[in-house]
């Protein structure tokens, strides 16, 4: 199931987009109610990918690095670490309870590539 999770196959990526590091564990996702599924993250150097796992189906969402605003990481005793998220004040996104991925490469590509993209949006305009 964890090969599933971290893969996007057929999502057609955008023009010199490549497919980077993944998360997987539990995500807490805040769309409407908070909903608890077995998913992942996937950064590529445009996006981010949330694979959420719902009886047995791999659903699929985009987010533009633009969407999110802030990521937060607390270091929790019992749990480990919890990634947040982050759109102004409201919380997207959590991922808990990790067991696949290394996070400092999977917030070092995030960081780098949130940053390219913003400077090249900013560009454009």
């Amino acid at each position: 199931m964890y090969n599933k999770l971290k893969n996007i196959e057929g999502v057609p990526l955008q023009s010199k987009e490549v497919v980077g590091p993944a998360l997987v564990g539990s995500i807490e996702y805040f769309e409407g109610e908070k909903s608890i599924y077995h998913g992942s993250l996937v950064a590529t150097t445009k996006r981010l990918f949330l694979n959420l796992e719902d009886r047995g189906v791999i659903c699929i969402e985009d987010f533009d690095y633009d969407r999110i605003t802030r990521i937060t990481v607390e270091d929790l005793l019992m749990v480990g670490h919890i990634v947040h998220l982050w759109h102004d004040d409201q919380l997207i996104v959590s991922i808990k309870n990790i067991s696949e991925g290394k996070l400092d490469k999977f917030l070092e590509f995030v960081y780098k590539y949130k940053g390219r993209y913003t400077v090249e949006k900013e560009a454009l305009t």
